[in-house]
């Protein structure tokens, strides 16, 4: 292809983004999904740059890319202040609920932003550990204290408890253990 075939395909992808980028979106979103993502970029030389990602649910239940922004250095709130306040100059006038990681200062920021949005951590970004109550007879196959009926829980990230491989060798899961609790 010719270099003026490329400019103008790059062209109209460019206006097409920017149109994109800038369209009304619902006034209202049941949930609205933040994150930062690490990418390298090239420019000048390979760097890391957080790309801003949001993703809204609807009313209606469908999932809706409300945008995409470029940042520079790390993940921050001050940054997210910006995105936030871009969409709600775009429309979003209330969410119920804003799912994001731990990041200090983001409750403070949705709440400038939608002050009715209650925050909720995404469970991908809890602790990997749990605690909670076990029968007592299995409490040691969870690593945890047998005689106050307390287990540790290390499987929500799909790893069993304990660190054993359910169903392997002499560390066996017991019956209806799924690794993650009992079975329903």
């Amino acid at each position: 292809m010719s270099k003026e075939t490329i400019s103008r395909i790059t062209d109209k992808v460019v206006e097409e983004m920017t149109e994109w980028c800038n369209r009304p979106l619902d006034e209202v979103y049941a949930a609205v999904f933040i994150d930062a993502v690490m990418v390298k970029v090239r420019d000048g030389q390979v760097a890391n740059r957080p790309i801003y990602a949001a993703i809204g649910v609807t009313l209606a239940g469908e999932k809706d890319i409300l945008g995409l922004w470029a940042g520079t250095g790390g993940e921050g709130a001050k940054f997210w202040m910006s995105v936030l306040t871009d969409l709600r100059n775009r429309g979003i006038k209330d969410v119920f609920f804003v799912v994001c990681d731990g990041l200090k200062g983001l409750p403070e920021v949705v709440e400038q932003a939608w002050p009715a949005a209650i925050v909720q951590t995404c469970i991908v970004h809890y602790p990997d550990t749990a605690v909670m109550p076990i029968p007592a007879g299995w409490c040691w196959w969870a690593g945890g204290d047998r005689a106050r009926g307390i287990g540790i829980i290390t499987g929500l990230r799909g790893r069993p408890a304990g660190g054993r491989a359910a169903g392997s060798g002499p560390g066996r899961w017991p019956a209806g253990w799924s690794g993650r609790g009992l079975a329903a």
